[in-house]
């Protein structure tokens, strides 16, 4: 590891957005909960923010390469939480999503995700053709469905919706056709119209709400509304550190972990916005350069399918605050209380470091 550092291999431009976002997260952590029911968690974060830096360093200075061959194993580790949680695990908040280890809890969708981006990477580097032929996109929609299909039935919907960018990404790099493209689509709407009859009450309503916002603004429409009070109320420069009222004042549910990005927006303005997304925009950029310079097929995988994993997160998460996506609890990359949602970002920015530190044949 310390060979790297001294070629100075440790890519500036992706790290130090990463930090800065950290902090912000941290900050919005402590101001979303001081003096609430759940105590203050900043030092819970900051624990948290600790072991997923360790492992990014962790996984920096193992050669990924060394990692693909092993991947199928680690993948198929990464199952075996989602299994038990289907069989043993406890409701929490609706879900079975988290096992609890003490004081702790942790959500192991977040590691299989980044197992998944492995495997899949491993598929590619090993595959001979630069279209992927049809036994190579059946393993595609097995490896990624697999744990989508365990997280759905928890159920998770958003969270599982967080494996899907693997395969979308899967598809656009193995060129498949135009032909394959409608297909999957049309498989995907079908799947969406059976899919509706397995969700829970709760998330009908989430999605009924959606489309008709004013029809339940007290129960599940309660959230968003809030959210874009809220956003609507910081103005140019924000209300200032612990100063927002919906946050500060407990109108905003969850402000500590879904919705946190309403807490930002009250609290430090449009200003403030303009801030977090310029350093998201400079992840998901570099994310792609560092794709497009990979040494091979396998890292430029690893590196576009995380990235793109966490473009969709924050995505996904910005219009569940503005009410343009339903509600699906889907936390927000590097800012959202929550172990699980850092560690498992963190190990994915380990491992875009891991591929750019190697992208020469002599390191």
């Amino acid at each position: 590891m310390s060979a790297l550092f001294e070629r100075r291999r440790l890519d500036q431009i992706l790290l130090w957005p990463v930090v800065a976002l950290l902090v912000i997260g941290l900050l919005a952590v402590a101001s979303s909960t001081a003096g609430g029911r759940t105590g203050d968690l900043t030092s819970k974060q900051g624990i948290a923010m600790l072991l997923g830096l360790l492992g990014m360093f962790a996984l920096f200075s193992i050669d990924y390469r060394v990692l693909l061959k092993f991947s199928f194993g680690i993948y198929l580790a990464s199952l075996v939480p989602l299994i038990y949680l289907l069989l043993f695990g406890r409701r929490i908040a609706h879900v079975r999503s988290w096992i609890r280890l003490g004081s702790f809890q942790f959500q192991p969708a977040e590691v299989a995700k980044v197992a998944t981006a492995l495997l899949v990477a491993y598929l590619f580097e090993n595959e001979q053709d630069l279209r992927l032929r049809a036994p190579a996109l059946v393993k595609l929609f097995t490896i990624v469905g697999a744990p989508f299909l365990l997280t759905f039935l928890q159920p998770d919907l958003g969270l599982a919706l967080t494996f899907l960018p693997l395969l979308l990404v899967g598809m656009y790099f193995g060129h498949v056709s135009a032909k394959t493209w409608a297909s999957v689509f049309l498989a995907a709407l079908l799947v969406a119209g059976a899919g509706w009859f397995l969700l829970k009450d709760y998330q009908r309503q989430r999605l009924l709400t959606f489309v008709h916002p004013g029809s339940d603004v007290a129960g599940a429409g309660y959230q968003v509304q809030q959210s874009k009070i809220a956003v609507g109320s910081g103005g140019l420069s924000g209300k200032g550190f612990r100063r927002g009222t919906q946050s500060q004042l407990r109108f905003l549910p969850v402000r500590h972990t879904d919705f946190i990005f309403a807490v930002l927006a009250e609290e430090w303005g449009f200003l403030g916005v303009l801030l977090v997304f310029g350093l998201y925009a400079a992840v998901v950029l570099r994310g792609l350069r560092l794709a497009a310079h990979a040494r091979d097929r396998g890292g430029a995988f690893l590196v576009l399918g995380l990235t793109a994993c966490l473009f969709v997160s924050v995505l996904l998460n910005t219009g569940m605050m503005i009410g343009v996506f339903p509600t699906t609890g889907i936390p927000r990359p590097l800012l959202s209380y929550g172990g699980s949602s850092i560690v498992g970002t963190l190990a994915s920015i380990g491992l875009m470091l891991s591929v750019e530190a190697r992208r020469f044949a002599n390191v």
